[in-house]
């Protein structure tokens, strides 16, 4: 063996030593790798849409929106709250139901129905809409955003996806 100064050959203790540190970091990982994963998976998951019973078809008007609030439970990694939320809800039928999202689609103010004019009106800027969104007038750029609704043994349900205009 040379050791002297500027030898390139590599001792033995130093290559021991070498694969004892190579091998305690292979193992630690082994170990560190499911306990990271384990605390942190919650964020890696995608929060599934739960559906929120939000009315009954039964208790709307036809041609007469009503402004509907429900609770949506809200999951963040363990953390599970209750968030109030709010729905137009229209029927021409009897039979389908409509879910408009409140905010207007112009600065996202919220609007009302006028029964007198017969339309969704919104306060702040003169957006006006029909009983199915469509702009009326004013200058919102698109018709009001649909929230899906489904209809299962005559209540109504979301899962608070919404679809512009």
């Amino acid at each position: 063996m040379n050791n002297e100064p500027g030898s390139t050959e590599v001792s033995r203790k130093k290559r021991l030593v070498t694969v004892i540190v190579v091998l305690g970091i292979g193992i630690s990982m082994m170990i560190a790798l499911p306990i990271v994963s384990y605390f942190l998976s919650p964020a890696w998951q995608k929060n599934s849409a739960t559906e929120a019973v939000i009315g009954r078809v039964s208790d709307l008007e036809i041609n007469q929106p009503q402004f509907v609030v429900y609770e949506e439970r809200v999951k963040d990694g363990w953390y599970v709250s209750t968030v109030s939320k709010g729905v137009w809800l229209v029927t021409t039928d009897g039979k389908t139901v409509i879910g408009f999202d409140p905010r207007c689609t112009h600065l996202a103010c919220p609007y009302s129905w006028n029964s007198i004019a017969n339309c969704f009106q919104c306060p702040c800027h003169g957006g006006k809409f029909d009983i199915n969104g469509n702009v009326l007038a004013g200058p919102p750029p698109r018709p009001l955003d649909r929230l899906e609704i489904t209809i299962q043994n005559g209540q109504i349900l979301t899962n608070d996806q919404i679809t512009r205009g």
